[in-house]
């Protein structure tokens, strides 16, 4: 499986429906919702790698494993 943010190997971790979460060695253990997942596939958007591991990093103070959806997403314009 490849990580939803830098597109490296992680593992896929089985979570809630409407969901995707991957344990990536590089990005952490994060959690994607499937809409945002849909939307930017569709648009053609990928995600400013260093500043969404720089935000995953700070979430992580506030929650053992971040949720990302289209509020949060920071994606490489």
């Amino acid at each position: 499986m490849s990580c939803l943010i830098c597109a490296g190997q992680a593992e896929s971790v089985e979570c809630a429906s409407g969901w995707e979460e991957r344990r990536c060695s590089v990005c952490g253990w994060y959690r994607m919702s499937q809409s945002l997942i849909l939307a930017m596939m569709e648009e053609g958007q990928i995600f400013d790698t260093e500043r969404m591991r720089a935000w995953l990093v700070c979430r992580r103070q506030l929650m053992p494993i971040p949720t990302i959806d289209a509020s949060q997403a920071i994606l490489a314009p």
